[in-house]
């Protein structure tokens, strides 16, 4: 009778699994096998003991009416009982499988936390979004490349530049596996990339992205992103101080903008205050503040008073006034960028954060020690909260109202005086 068994014992385990309706093999588990191979299947169920030489694997449940011994490991989909592993003992439970649309649903989650300004918890689900699609999509597919830079963009926002990177190589890894069909993704790719050295300060490495990208957008007939990365490429030459070539770079920028886009568009606007930024810089106020006034026109009329990039511009010419020393004007000007923003982005936004440091940076200039305390304390608590403790512009905010207190408090530990306003504040 065992002879018979072992010489017909893929039938009589087809036949089972056919009347049992699962994948379950009934008895003499791993006597049909050679010595010291892995015993392995979906389900594994013994009345009596079962014993192997080699490893036993099975992706459902492993029962036996007595011991469960291998001289190798064990690994159960489901639930072991009475197990010994020469090794290891795994017991890893069965995912159900996903639901098409959940992957989708996590992405649409992470952007309602966005909109919420619930940075981390927008990370969170453009993560859940990430590993979703891997299982529903594939690794490689589109949608988990969209998802992956989704994730990328919120862990630079958070300063999370490392992670930011891996993020954005991956998805350029997806998009090269078609290089012709996906050149200006491919080229997206590689601009966040130099955005996030950009970001580190590692000007060089972000230059060297900035090229490769431009190498492809001019392959590309009417590129809409040429533009951007002639923008880009001036804003690292700004940063280096080499003001000429920056220039240079965003008249390049704006004639293909004024030629394409028109004279009136915001873009062609953002690219005005960004030449604006580099007079600003080598100390050309006039100049500067042309432009400025320039770009808020075309904002103003094209956007309205209560935009973001108005906003923006409010805040630009405040800063001029500020180096002119007209303090009085300044504040005029930042007071409209902070009604502006929390009009349409709310009180508790970054950037309104940036307005109320503003603020505080031009009572500090004044000696209104106190008024720019109150204002820096607002802006603290809004970065605390939306960007952490250890992002660059909570800290920034943190060094000005210490030198603010210690204007007026020079004895006093400012630590200590922070921590109670924090502790009052959330009572």
């Amino acid at each position: 009778m065992k002879e018979f068994i072992k010489e017909n014992f893929p039938i009589i385990a087809t036949i089972l699994v056919a009347l049992i309706g699962s994948p379950v093999l009934v008895a003499w588990i791993g006597r049909n096998k050679k010595k010291n191979e892995p015993a392995n299947t979906k389900e594994k169920t013994s009345s009596a003991g079962v014993a192997q030489e080699g490893s036993i694997i099975a992706g459902g449940r492993i029962t036996a009416g007595g011991n469960i011994t291998a001289k190798g490991n064990i690994t159960a989909g489901g639930h072991v009982i009475n197990a010994t592993g020469g090794s290891s003992v795994t017991v890893v439970e069965p995912k159900p499988a996903l639901h098409p649309d959940r992957p989708g649903l996590s992405y649409r989650m992470g952007e309602v936390k966005e909109e919420c300004l619930d940075y981390r918890g927008a990370l969170t689900q453009y993560g859940k979004a990430v590993d979703e699609y891997e299982q529903v999509s594939g690794p490689a597919s589109d949608d988990r490349a969209k998802a992956l830079v989704a994730e990328g963009i919120k862990h630079g926002e958070l300063a999370e530049h490392e992670a930011a990177i891996r993020c954005f190589q991956e998805a350029l890894a997806i998009a090269k596996k078609n290089p012709d069909e996906n050149q200006d993704k491919i080229a997206k790719m590689q601009n966040n990339i130099a955005a996030v050295y950009c970001k580190q300060s590692e000007y060089e490495k972000a230059l060297l992205w900035y090229f490769k990208a431009l190498a492809i957008e001019e392959k590309i007939k009417d590129s809409p992103e040429l533009a951007t990365t002639y923008n880009n490429i001036a804003m690292i030459y700004k940063k280096q101080g080499e003001y000429t070539k920056a220039l240079e770079w965003y008249f390049k920028a704006l004639q293909i903008r004024e030629n394409t886009l028109g004279t009136d568009h915001p873009l062609t606007a953002m690219t005005s205050n960004n030449i604006a930024n580099v007079y600003y810089s080598q100390r050309k106020y006039e100049k500067a503040l042309e432009w400025h006034l320039r770009a808020l026109t075309i904002r103003e009329k094209e956007l309205g008073k209560e935009h973001p990039d108005t906003a923006e511009s409010y805040n630009n010419i405040a800063s001029v006034m500020e180096c002119r020393n007209e303090y009085s004007k300044s504040l005029e000007w930042h007071y409209k960028a902070l009604r502006a923003r929390i009009k349409v982005l709310g009180k508790h936004h970054p950037s309104t954060a940036n307005s109320y440091n503003n603020i505080a940076v031009v009572y500090y200039h004044q000696g209104e020690y106190e008024k720019a305390i109150e204002c820096y304390l607002v802006a603290y608590h809004i970065f605390l909260d939306k960007l952490g403790w250890e992002h660059p512009d909570t800290n920034e905010v943190r060094g000005n109202m210490e030198a603010a207190y210690h204007a007026t408090n020079p004895e006093q530990p400012f630590g200590q005086w922070l921590a109670e306003q924090l502790i009052f504040e959330s009572v």
